[in-house]
């Protein structure tokens, strides 16, 4: 199930959560009050103002009030941690019993908790997995233990195997969707509360939020032949973190790249990035145009939001990203919001997930924002050896066949220069873009 899908199970139909205060417990008289008070949170923000383009469907949520999501759930027994991982049973049925009320007896809390138990759903031929981490490759492990030959006698294991034998060259595995991405989990599972420093979210009150960012692409005339939407990374953030943090861990080729001809001296390359020299960007998040308006940077919205006014559609709102937390925005999931920067290096993003920290979850805030699924790249090499990864760009060069070039160190000196002086005339760009690559290429 992809992280779009677990959002809309969490939330997907516009529903008030009426949160009920019953069976609270009198300190002072040891005795159970019943208090008739039912608080009405609403979740959902009315759909007005003026839009760009509005998109519906039901993949498309209702504009969501993330900050109530605490206030919403605060009557549920998922709030708090127990002290070890090894009280987590026992501090989670503490939470239930309190929950449920009515003064019980142990066995008939063992009862209750026996007769709602999610073993009646269990048929007994289920695979018990060694792990909850997502796993590399595209087969089981080879392991010589019983899950593992479990997991071989599976039907689409046996189908993937005889696919895989075949393809002789390699087509197959090409075309899968997710061949590329590398899921990073959030948490491992060999974590322990007393050896790791950070502050830890509260379960119950902080929320998580998971964007997940795709490849730019160009608009107008000049459009790249890409059919849809190709997925690039997916960052995993807590609402009380900036806008502008979130924005610090996209990671685009643009942002590495400085075009700058080096040609006539190549040794001395900028010692600067694109990032550094433009650092100015923009979020365009439900119809709301969030500028970074830190120090050094210009403000890209005026002249778009000066053209809406023209054309009356409509005044749109401008926020300063950094004066901002996650748990302040207004969002819908499965919506495409727009990131801009570089001047027109455009991004799609959307919102696929936003839920509370769980119990059994032990996430710092120090560790976040933090990638949890990248893409793998493809390494452009050489094309004069088509061995190395390429370091330049050459354009207008009547010695190549390709407009643009990419070369390799040695092929780009040995094959465009005599003494350290280039041969015609053409530019060269310094070439980055292999450097965002940190997993090695698919074979």
């Amino acid at each position: 199930m992809d992280s779009e899908d677990k959002a809309f199970t969490i939330l997907k139909c516009p529903i008030t959560v009426p949160i009920s205060l019953e069976g609270t417990q009198d300190s002072n008289h040891n005795k159970m009050t019943t208090e008739d008070e039912v608080k009405e949170v609403n979740m959902y923000a009315p759909d007005i103002g003026p839009k760009f383009y509005p998109v519906k469907g039901n993949v498309v949520t209702a504009p969501i009030i993330t900050k109530n999501l605490p206030e919403a759930f605060s009557s549920l027994p998922i709030c708090g941690r127990p002290e070890s991982k090894d009280r987590l049973e026992q501090y989670q049925d503490q939470k239930i019993r309190d929950y449920v009320g009515g003064g019980l007896s142990e066995e008939e809390f063992g009862k209750l908790a026996k007769y709602c138990s999610p073993n009646h759903l269990r048929t007994g031929k289920e695979l018990i997995m060694d792990t909850n981490l997502p796993a590399f490759g595209f087969l089981p492990p080879k392991k010589d233990d019983k899950v593992c030959e479990e997991g071989n006698q599976l039907n689409i294991v046996k189908k993937f195997k005889l696919r895989v034998e075949k393809d002789k060259t390699n087509l197959y595995v090409k075309k899968l969707k997710y061949r590329g991405m590398r899921l990073l989990p959030l948490t491992t599972e060999d974590e322990d509360n007393d050896e790791i420093n950070g502050t830890p979210l509260e379960p119950g009150k902080d929320i998580l939020y998971r964007v997940r960012f795709y490849r730019p692409f160009m608009c107008g005339k000049e459009r790249n032949n890409s059919r849809h939407s190709v997925f690039t990374c997916d960052v995993v953030v807590s609402g009380q973190s900036r806008l502008s943090a979130l924005r610090e861990r996209i990671v685009c080729a643009n942002d590495v790249d400085v075009r700058v001809d080096v040609s006539a001296n190549p040794t001395e390359l900028p010692q600067t990035t694109a990032k550094e020299l433009f650092p100015s960007g923009f979020m365009f998040i439900n119809n709301v145009f969030y500028v970074d308006e830190r120090e050094g940077r210009v403000d890209y919205t005026e002249p778009i939001r000066l053209w809406a006014q023209r054309r009356a559609m409509g005044d749109f709102p401008k926020v300063d990203m950094h004066q901002v937390r996650l748990q302040d925005l207004v969002i819908r999931l499965g919506h495409p919001e727009v990131y801009i920067h570089q001047g027109n290096c455009e991004h799609l993003f959307t919102f696929s997930e936003v839920r509370l920290v769980g119990p059994a979850e032990l996430v710092m805030a120090e560790q976040l924002p933090r990638h949890t699924a990248v893409l793998q790249h493809q390494t452009v090499y050489c094309t004069t050896c088509a061995e190395f990864g390429a370091k330049w760009v050459v354009v207008g060069c009547p010695r190549v066949p390709f407009d643009p070039a990419f070369f390799c160190d040695t092929c780009f000196m040995l094959y465009l220069y005599i003494d350290g002086k280039k041969i015609g005339d053409f530019k060269a760009y310094s070439y980055r873009g292999n450097e965002i690559n940190t997993l090695k290429p698919l074979g």
